[in-house]
């Protein structure tokens, strides 16, 4: 009976923010999670990339868990499901297009529902914050952009999908040694992710009507390195400012859909519209994903999408 009140407190406290308590939860329940994600998976890279997964999942749900005393199945139920995806996410022989994978998106409506209630999520965006480039790069992408697929992070990013899986293995390892280490976090850094979403929102959406919205974003990125996927690299806004111009000539724009800010990086998931004179100026959509130096863009990727 004492193992079940033990963990049961330990729920509660992870629920209130206490970083400790779900690091004692991670550390109890991973062997046999891991055993259980192992035995359908027949894989240990595939059983750990699932079973970190599904912690990361239980970590931004466990508000909703309504008995913590049923944390055991609750997390047993997570760790299968995760499980079948990576094992669906695996099979080369299934056309990406047919995995009808269970909510894709749930990670942003768990942070939408939690932002402003859960105190893990300030300290989830302190830990995102502290992981390198190009990791955090990965993660937004996998995490909280619309862009999940292995596939299609390979082609934003420009680099192998072996390469993704590794960052992703990396980032989440890293993410987990945070989850150890930070006290309760305020919510600055929630506030300060906010406003660069109001800031691209904005500025993103307005530079093709609003010249003064244009000169305010190439003013933000004029120091910046601005590099494509098909490997073209230019310095300075110049470029950027050419084709805003070229898209006004035809009658061309773009909407902001998604905007995710973490840290000193953002995530730009956007819509482009073109006249019915140039159908085909601009492509479907485009993905930007903007770092930051000391609040001016480093470096601007940008990824034209079909999507």
């Amino acid at each position: 009976m004492t193992p079940i009140l033990s963990y049961t407190e330990w729920v509660k406290a992870a629920v209130a923010g206490e970083t400790t308590a779900w690091n004692k939860l991670h550390s109890q329940f991973y062997p046999g999670m891991y055993v259980i994600a192992l035995r359908i998976c027949r894989s240990p890279e595939l059983a750990t990339d699932a079973v970190q997964d599904a912690f990361i999942k239980a970590y931004l749900q466990l508000a909703q868990l309504k008995d913590p005393q049923k944390f055991g199945g609750w997390l047993r139920q997570i760790v299968t499901r995760m499980s079948y995806r990576v094992i669906a996410r695996y099979q080369k022989n299934v056309p990406l297009e047919s995995l009808a994978l269970e909510k894709e998106t749930y990670w942003e409506d768990e942070i939408n529902r939690q932002m402003e209630q859960h105190s893990a999520q300030h300290q989830l965006h302190s830990a995102l914050a502290q992981l390198p480039d190009v990791l955090h790069k990965t993660l937004l992408l996998r995490y909280f952009s619309n862009y999940q697929a292995y596939e299609q992070i390979a082609a934003i990013l420009a680099v192998p999908v072996g390469t993704v899986r590794s960052r992703l293995n990396e980032a989440k390892r890293k993410l987990e040694e945070a989850w150890e280490k930070h006290e309760d976090a305020s919510n600055s850094n929630l506030l300060e992710n906010e406003e660069w979403n109001d800031f691209y929102q904005t500025l993103y959406g307005e530079m093709h009507a609003q010249e003064s919205s244009k000169i305010k974003f190439l003013h933000h990125v004029q120091h910046s390195q601005i590099r494509f996927t098909n490997g073209k690299k230019f310095s300075g806004g110049l470029v950027l400012e050419k084709m805003v111009e070229e898209d006004r000539q035809v009658g061309s724009w773009l909407q902001p859909v998604k905007v995710f800010s973490s840290g000193s990086l953002s995530v730009i998931e956007a819509q482009h519209f073109n006249s019915s004179e140039h159908p085909d100026h601009c492509p479907p959509a485009s993905v930007a994903i903007i770092s930051r130096d000391k609040g001016k863009a480093s470096q601007v990727f940008i990824h034209p999408s079909e999507k």
